[in-house]
């Protein structure tokens, strides 16, 4: 059960300080979580538990698009495994774009026992979860939901989708077919204006369906909410959060050649950043017509 720094999916790039990719499908730790693991290590002995007896720890899904709270989801399950009391320890984070039998149970036997959160958007290989029950103490799945009107406002306002309605029914059709694929399984089904409005008891209601008590729940709920999003050229590579515009990076963008580094409110460089205009929202028109094509989503949730 010892482990060591580096292992075989620790990001290289990351390790040496360096953004790696959007997409990275290494794992990403901070110090704390480093820590967290070794603590956990340690008195592995004294915590041993019957439920410990089998190969693989458990392995957490969230599942959906970018903007409907997935990314709060994510982050709940990794600081809960955390800051909590659990039989299986802190977990090993990912971003999966794609989750196949193989990769998922390479990354268990990884993780000696503990825990995988995995942060998803796509339909995986049919038998991706075979033999998780029987050699491992299986998986449970968290999706999330929003208006995907209020969604695809924020991918136009953020840049990344092209304000072409044809385009954006298109990308639509491959979120819900995949969000539809793991909602069917879903142990919890998350309302974004919840976890908004009332973090800590989503924090604790989330606690409860993955079997752990939670007394740090206004502690993580602050925690997350502080969480710094990516650079402009990406997420951030732990939290998997985005920026929540759009910047380009630019040295001196303003044209100005003074020596002297103008800084921001929290005392960071400003001069080297300029912020990309807002796109336009939908139209009300556009905003019709993506209800009518998703119709049984929005109703299932109320948003009218």
């Amino acid at each position: 059960m010892e482990e060591t720094y580096p292992k075989l999916f620790d990001c290289p790039d990351y390790l040496r300080g360096k953004y790696c990719h959007a997409l990275c499908n290494y794992r990403h730790q901070t110090d704390e979580e480093k820590q967290a693991i070794e603590r956990y290590r340690e008195s592995f002995s004294m915590r041993l538990h019957s439920k410990q007896s089998k190969r693989f720890g458990p392995v957490y899904i969230i599942a959906g698009p970018e903007r409907s709270g997935t990314s709060w989801l994510f982050n709940a399950v990794r600081l809960l495994l955390i800051h909590e009391e659990s039989a299986f320890g802190p977990g090993d984070s990912y971003r999966l774009n794609h989750i196949t039998k193989n990769d998922l149970e390479t990354r268990l036997i990884e993780a000696c026992g503990r825990p995988l959160v995995v942060r998803t958007m796509r339909i995986p290989d049919s038998d991706w979860a075979e033999g998780l029950d029987r050699s491992g103490h299986g998986y449970k799945v968290f999706v999330a939901h929003r208006d995907l009107r209020d969604v695809i406002d924020d991918c136009l306002t953020i840049g990344w989708m092209k304000h072409d309605l044809g385009v954006i029914l298109s990308r639509l059709k491959a979120y819900m077919t995949a969000y539809e694929y793991w909602r069917a399984m879903a142990k919890g089904d998350f309302r974004y204006e919840s976890i908004h409005s009332e973090p800590v008891e989503q924090i604790k209601h989330l606690a409860r369906l993955i079997g752990i008590e939670s007394t740090h729940a206004e502690h993580i709920a602050s925690e997350i909410n502080s969480l710094r999003p990516g650079q402009a050229v990406g997420p951030d590579q732990v939290t998997k959060m985005w920026p929540a515009q759009r910047v380009i990076e630019a040295s001196r963008a303003n044209g100005d050649d003074e020596p002297e580094k103008k800084t921001d409110e929290n005392g960071n460089d400003a001069s080297t950043v300029v912020v990309v205009p807002e796109q336009a929202k939908l139209l009300e028109s556009e905003r019709k017509k993506i209800r009518d094509a998703h119709s049984e989503y929005h109703d299932r949730y109320g948003y009218v």
